[in-house]
Protein backbone atom coordinates (compact mmCIF):
# COMPACT_ATOMS: atom_id res chain seq x y z
CA UNK A 1 0.00 0.00 0.00
CA UNK A 2 1.22 3.48 -0.85
CA UNK A 3 -0.34 6.79 0.15
CA UNK A 4 0.28 9.95 -1.88
CA UNK A 5 -0.72 13.47 -0.86
CA UNK A 6 -2.42 15.61 -3.47
CA UNK A 7 -1.71 19.12 -2.21
CA UNK A 8 -3.98 20.85 -4.73
CA UNK A 9 -7.01 19.19 -3.13
CA UNK A 10 -6.29 18.51 -0.38
CA UNK A 11 -6.88 14.91 -1.41
CA UNK A 12 -5.27 11.51 -0.91
CA UNK A 13 -4.37 8.81 -3.44
CA UNK A 14 -4.36 5.31 -1.96
CA UNK A 15 -2.50 2.84 -4.18
CA UNK A 16 -2.87 -0.90 -3.74
CA UNK A 17 -4.40 -3.21 -6.33
CA UNK A 18 -6.64 -0.22 -7.15
CA UNK A 19 -5.91 3.51 -7.19
CA UNK A 20 -8.46 5.23 -4.93
CA UNK A 21 -8.66 9.03 -4.86
CA UNK A 22 -10.15 10.12 -1.53
CA UNK A 23 -11.79 13.52 -1.01
CA UNK A 24 -13.39 14.52 2.28
CA UNK A 25 -15.91 17.15 3.33
CA UNK A 26 -16.86 19.12 0.23
CA UNK A 27 -19.78 20.73 2.11
CA UNK A 28 -21.50 21.78 -1.07
CA UNK A 29 -24.02 24.52 -0.25
CA UNK A 30 -22.20 25.89 2.80
CA UNK A 31 -22.68 29.42 1.46
CA UNK A 32 -26.47 29.16 1.85
CA UNK A 33 -26.10 28.19 5.50
CA UNK A 34 -23.65 31.02 6.18
CA UNK A 35 -26.02 33.49 4.52
CA UNK A 36 -28.77 32.47 6.95
CA UNK A 37 -26.40 33.50 9.74
CA UNK A 38 -25.59 36.85 8.17
CA UNK A 39 -22.28 35.84 6.53
CA UNK A 40 -22.48 36.24 2.79
CA UNK A 41 -20.21 34.51 0.28
CA UNK A 42 -20.77 33.97 -3.41
CA UNK A 43 -21.09 30.25 -4.12
CA UNK A 44 -17.73 28.64 -4.92
CA UNK A 45 -19.20 25.23 -5.73
CA UNK A 46 -18.17 25.49 -9.38
CA UNK A 47 -14.56 26.24 -8.44
CA UNK A 48 -14.49 23.33 -5.99
CA UNK A 49 -15.95 21.03 -8.63
CA UNK A 50 -13.21 22.07 -11.05
CA UNK A 51 -10.59 21.38 -8.35
CA UNK A 52 -11.97 17.87 -7.84
CA UNK A 53 -11.91 17.26 -11.60
CA UNK A 54 -8.32 18.54 -11.78
CA UNK A 55 -7.30 16.09 -9.01
CA UNK A 56 -8.94 13.23 -10.91
CA UNK A 57 -7.21 14.13 -14.16
CA UNK A 58 -3.88 14.43 -12.38
CA UNK A 59 -4.07 11.03 -10.70
CA UNK A 60 -6.28 9.00 -13.11
CA UNK A 61 -7.75 6.82 -10.31
CA UNK A 62 -9.80 3.65 -10.62
CA UNK A 63 -12.19 4.95 -7.96
CA UNK A 64 -13.14 8.37 -6.62
CA UNK A 65 -14.30 7.99 -3.02
CA UNK A 66 -16.13 10.95 -1.47
CA UNK A 67 -15.62 10.55 2.26
CA UNK A 68 -18.80 12.15 3.53
CA UNK A 69 -20.37 15.57 4.04
CA UNK A 70 -20.67 16.09 0.31
CA UNK A 71 -23.60 18.41 1.04
CA UNK A 72 -23.84 20.84 3.93
CA UNK A 73 -27.43 21.52 4.99
CA UNK A 74 -29.07 19.27 7.60
CA UNK A 75 -31.58 17.77 7.83
CA UNK A 76 -33.08 19.21 4.65
CA UNK A 77 -31.56 19.64 1.19
CA UNK A 78 -31.43 23.29 0.08
CA UNK A 79 -32.27 24.68 -3.33
CA UNK A 80 -28.57 25.35 -3.88
CA UNK A 81 -27.76 21.70 -3.20
CA UNK A 82 -30.59 20.43 -5.42
CA UNK A 83 -29.22 22.63 -8.18
CA UNK A 84 -25.52 21.82 -7.79
CA UNK A 85 -25.26 18.20 -6.56
CA UNK A 86 -26.46 16.40 -9.73
CA UNK A 87 -23.98 18.23 -11.95
CA UNK A 88 -21.09 17.55 -9.55
CA UNK A 89 -21.80 13.83 -9.29
CA UNK A 90 -22.42 13.45 -13.03
CA UNK A 91 -19.09 15.11 -13.85
CA UNK A 92 -17.23 12.73 -11.50
CA UNK A 93 -18.95 9.62 -12.90
CA UNK A 94 -17.82 10.63 -16.36
CA UNK A 95 -14.19 10.35 -15.25
CA UNK A 96 -14.06 7.42 -12.82
CA UNK A 97 -16.06 4.94 -10.76
CA UNK A 98 -17.75 6.84 -7.94
CA UNK A 99 -18.30 5.76 -4.32
CA UNK A 100 -19.71 7.85 -1.49
CA UNK A 101 -19.45 7.33 2.26
CA UNK A 102 -22.37 9.24 3.84
CA UNK A 103 -21.57 11.77 6.56
CA UNK A 104 -23.69 13.47 9.19
CA UNK A 105 -24.51 16.26 6.69
CA UNK A 106 -25.68 13.83 3.98
CA UNK A 107 -29.24 12.75 4.84
CA UNK A 108 -31.18 12.28 1.62
CA UNK A 109 -28.13 12.18 -0.62
CA UNK A 110 -28.99 8.65 -1.78
CA UNK A 111 -31.61 10.15 -4.11
CA UNK A 112 -28.75 11.59 -6.18
CA UNK A 113 -26.74 8.35 -6.40
CA UNK A 114 -26.73 5.39 -8.76
CA UNK A 115 -26.88 1.75 -7.68
CA UNK A 116 -23.74 0.55 -5.92
CA UNK A 117 -22.33 4.03 -5.16
CA UNK A 118 -23.52 4.42 -1.54
CA UNK A 119 -21.34 2.82 1.16
CA UNK A 120 -22.54 1.98 4.70
CA UNK A 121 -22.12 4.87 7.14
CA UNK A 122 -20.40 2.62 9.74
CA UNK A 123 -17.47 2.10 7.37
CA UNK A 124 -16.31 -0.10 4.53
CA UNK A 125 -13.19 -1.89 3.35
CA UNK A 126 -12.12 -0.88 -0.14
CA UNK A 127 -9.12 -2.73 -1.51
CA UNK A 128 -7.83 -3.58 1.99
CA UNK A 129 -8.12 -0.08 3.46
CA UNK A 130 -10.82 1.06 5.89
CA UNK A 131 -12.90 4.15 5.14
CA UNK A 132 -15.24 5.97 7.51
CA UNK A 133 -16.68 9.46 7.58
CA UNK A 134 -15.97 9.62 11.30
CA UNK A 135 -19.19 10.59 13.09
CA UNK A 136 -20.20 7.00 13.96
CA UNK A 137 -18.54 4.13 15.76
CA UNK A 138 -16.53 2.13 13.20
CA UNK A 139 -17.72 -1.27 12.07
CA UNK A 140 -15.79 -4.16 13.74
CA UNK A 141 -14.43 -5.22 10.34
CA UNK A 142 -12.23 -2.08 10.37
CA UNK A 143 -10.37 -3.05 13.55
CA UNK A 144 -6.67 -3.63 12.98
CA UNK A 145 -6.75 -1.68 9.72
CA UNK A 146 -5.65 1.71 8.55
CA UNK A 147 -8.84 3.81 8.65
CA UNK A 148 -9.03 6.94 6.52
CA UNK A 149 -11.68 9.32 7.83
CA UNK A 150 -13.08 12.81 7.34
CA UNK A 151 -15.49 14.77 9.56
CA UNK A 152 -12.85 16.45 11.76
CA UNK A 153 -11.50 19.09 9.29
CA UNK A 154 -8.02 19.28 10.91
CA UNK A 155 -5.98 22.48 10.67
CA UNK A 156 -2.61 23.23 12.21
CA UNK A 157 -1.34 26.63 13.35
CA UNK A 158 2.44 27.10 13.20
CA UNK A 159 4.44 30.12 14.36
CA UNK A 160 8.15 30.84 14.19
CA UNK A 161 10.35 32.68 16.66
CA UNK A 162 9.71 36.09 15.12
CA UNK A 163 5.94 35.72 15.21
CA UNK A 164 5.15 34.74 11.62
CA UNK A 165 2.32 32.25 11.49
CA UNK A 166 0.83 29.68 9.15
CA UNK A 167 -2.64 28.21 9.50
CA UNK A 168 -3.08 25.37 7.04
CA UNK A 169 -5.03 22.16 6.37
CA UNK A 170 -3.35 19.15 7.95
CA UNK A 171 -3.54 15.38 8.33
CA UNK A 172 -3.67 13.92 11.82
CA UNK A 173 -2.37 10.36 12.17
CA UNK A 174 -2.89 8.33 15.35
CA UNK A 175 -3.36 4.91 16.88
CA UNK A 176 -6.94 4.05 17.86
CA UNK A 177 -7.71 2.09 21.04
CA UNK A 178 -9.61 -1.17 20.77
CA UNK A 179 -12.24 0.30 23.14
CA UNK A 180 -13.55 2.24 20.15
CA UNK A 181 -14.75 -1.05 18.69
CA UNK A 182 -15.94 -2.72 21.90
CA UNK A 183 -17.93 0.37 22.93
CA UNK A 184 -19.34 0.63 19.41
CA UNK A 185 -20.44 -3.02 19.50
CA UNK A 186 -22.05 -2.46 22.89
CA UNK A 187 -23.91 0.58 21.58
CA UNK A 188 -25.16 -1.46 18.62
CA UNK A 189 -26.55 -4.15 20.91
CA UNK A 190 -28.31 -1.73 23.22
CA UNK A 191 -29.49 0.63 20.50
CA UNK A 192 -27.61 3.49 22.20
CA UNK A 193 -24.64 5.55 21.18
CA UNK A 194 -24.16 7.98 18.32
CA UNK A 195 -25.92 5.95 15.64
CA UNK A 196 -28.79 3.44 15.38
CA UNK A 197 -28.29 -0.32 15.62
CA UNK A 198 -26.64 -1.81 12.56
CA UNK A 199 -28.10 -4.79 10.77
CA UNK A 200 -25.76 -7.50 9.53
CA UNK A 201 -26.59 -6.95 5.88
CA UNK A 202 -25.57 -3.28 6.14
CA UNK A 203 -22.23 -3.82 7.83
CA UNK A 204 -19.07 -2.82 6.02
CA UNK A 205 -17.69 -5.28 3.57
CA UNK A 206 -15.07 -5.80 0.92
CA UNK A 207 -16.72 -4.27 -2.11
CA UNK A 208 -17.47 -6.44 -5.17
CA UNK A 209 -15.20 -4.81 -7.74
CA UNK A 210 -16.03 -7.54 -10.23
CA UNK A 211 -19.75 -6.80 -10.18
CA UNK A 212 -20.38 -5.66 -13.77
CA UNK A 213 -23.15 -3.33 -12.62
CA UNK A 214 -20.80 -1.13 -10.61
CA UNK A 215 -17.42 -1.77 -12.20
CA UNK A 216 -15.96 1.22 -13.99
CA UNK A 217 -14.15 0.50 -17.26
CA UNK A 218 -10.45 0.06 -16.81
CA UNK A 219 -8.54 2.85 -18.48
CA UNK A 220 -4.93 2.88 -19.53
CA UNK A 221 -2.83 4.16 -16.66
CA UNK A 222 -0.52 7.08 -17.13
CA UNK A 223 3.15 6.63 -16.44
CA UNK A 224 3.91 7.80 -12.88
CA UNK A 225 5.42 11.24 -12.63
CA UNK A 226 7.25 12.78 -9.72
CA UNK A 227 5.60 15.93 -8.45
CA UNK A 228 5.78 17.92 -5.22
CA UNK A 229 1.99 17.69 -5.04
CA UNK A 230 2.10 13.88 -5.00
CA UNK A 231 4.61 13.10 -2.32
CA UNK A 232 4.93 9.55 -1.07
CA UNK A 233 4.85 9.18 2.70
CA UNK A 234 8.27 9.38 4.33
CA UNK A 235 10.04 6.26 5.55
CA UNK A 236 12.66 8.10 7.58
CA UNK A 237 13.62 11.53 8.77
CA UNK A 238 16.80 13.38 7.88
CA UNK A 239 19.76 14.01 10.23
CA UNK A 240 18.83 15.99 13.31
CA UNK A 241 15.10 15.54 12.86
CA UNK A 242 13.02 13.76 15.51
CA UNK A 243 12.46 10.06 15.04
CA UNK A 244 8.93 8.97 14.23
CA UNK A 245 7.22 5.88 12.92
CA UNK A 246 5.52 7.69 10.06
CA UNK A 247 2.75 6.42 7.82
CA UNK A 248 4.88 4.53 5.32
CA UNK A 249 3.40 1.04 5.19
CA UNK A 250 5.80 -1.87 4.62
CA UNK A 251 5.62 -3.90 1.43
CA UNK A 252 3.50 -7.03 1.83
CA UNK A 253 5.30 -10.35 2.10
CA UNK A 254 5.09 -12.54 -0.99
CA UNK A 255 1.67 -14.13 -1.33
CA UNK A 256 0.03 -11.90 1.30
CA UNK A 257 -3.56 -10.78 0.89
CA UNK A 258 -3.76 -6.99 0.24
CA UNK A 259 -4.31 -5.11 3.49
CA UNK A 260 -3.13 -7.93 5.79
CA UNK A 261 0.47 -6.70 5.94
CA UNK A 262 -0.30 -3.44 7.73
CA UNK A 263 1.00 -2.87 11.22
CA UNK A 264 -0.77 -4.45 14.13
CA UNK A 265 -3.38 -2.27 15.79
CA UNK A 266 -5.84 0.19 14.34
CA UNK A 267 -4.59 3.53 13.02
CA UNK A 268 -6.59 6.45 11.69
CA UNK A 269 -5.64 9.13 9.21
CA UNK A 270 -7.87 12.17 9.73
CA UNK A 271 -8.18 14.02 6.42
CA UNK A 272 -8.49 17.81 6.04
CA UNK A 273 -11.65 19.23 4.51
CA UNK A 274 -11.68 19.88 0.77
CA UNK A 275 -13.90 22.90 1.46
CA UNK A 276 -11.63 25.87 2.19
CA UNK A 277 -14.19 27.43 4.58
CA UNK A 278 -14.05 24.46 6.98
CA UNK A 279 -11.37 23.81 9.58
CA UNK A 280 -10.77 22.81 13.19
CA UNK A 281 -7.48 23.08 15.07
CA UNK A 282 -5.74 19.75 15.73
CA UNK A 283 -5.29 20.70 19.39
CA UNK A 284 -9.07 21.11 19.72
CA UNK A 285 -9.64 17.75 18.03
CA UNK A 286 -7.33 16.05 20.52
CA UNK A 287 -8.29 18.12 23.55
CA UNK A 288 -12.06 18.21 23.09
CA UNK A 289 -12.93 15.01 21.22
CA UNK A 290 -16.41 14.91 19.75
CA UNK A 291 -16.37 11.61 17.82
CA UNK A 292 -15.63 7.96 18.66
CA UNK A 293 -12.34 7.95 16.74
CA UNK A 294 -11.06 11.17 18.33
CA UNK A 295 -12.19 10.01 21.80
CA UNK A 296 -10.22 6.78 21.58
CA UNK A 297 -7.13 7.95 19.71
CA UNK A 298 -3.77 7.69 21.47
CA UNK A 299 -2.51 11.27 21.90
CA UNK A 300 1.07 10.07 22.42
CA UNK A 301 1.12 8.54 18.93
CA UNK A 302 -0.45 11.52 17.10
CA UNK A 303 1.55 12.95 14.21
CA UNK A 304 0.82 15.94 11.99
CA UNK A 305 1.40 16.29 8.25
CA UNK A 306 0.66 19.22 5.94
CA UNK A 307 -1.43 18.81 2.79
CA UNK A 308 1.72 18.25 0.67
CA UNK A 309 3.00 15.49 2.97
CA UNK A 310 5.46 17.63 4.95
CA UNK A 311 6.00 16.04 8.36
CA UNK A 312 5.43 18.64 11.10
CA UNK A 313 6.02 16.43 14.12
CA UNK A 314 4.15 14.77 16.96
CA UNK A 315 1.14 16.49 18.46
CA UNK A 316 3.19 17.18 21.58
CA UNK A 317 5.54 19.49 19.65
CA UNK A 318 2.63 21.70 18.63
CA UNK A 319 1.24 21.64 22.16
CA UNK A 320 4.56 22.75 23.61
CA UNK A 321 4.85 25.58 21.11
CA UNK A 322 1.26 26.68 21.68
CA UNK A 323 1.76 26.82 25.44
CA UNK A 324 5.09 28.60 25.06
Amino acid sequence: MNLEFIESGPALLVRNTKDVLVIADLHLGIESDLARHGIHFKSRSRQRQQKVIACIRETDPDIVLLLGDVKHSIPQTTRQEYRELPDLLHSLRALSQLMLMPGNHDPGIERFLDKGELLPKEGALVDGTGYLHGHTYPDPSLEGRLIICGHHHPLVCLRDDVGCSLRAPAYLFAKIGEECFTRGASSDRTGQGCHPPVSEQNRSHALPFEDPEIRAPRRKKKAPQSSPARTGLPNRMGPGQPHHEGMAWPEPPEGAVPGEHIRSGTRALFMPAFNELSGFDVLKIAGSPTSPLSRYMDRESCEIYLADGTYIGPLSSVEEYDSG
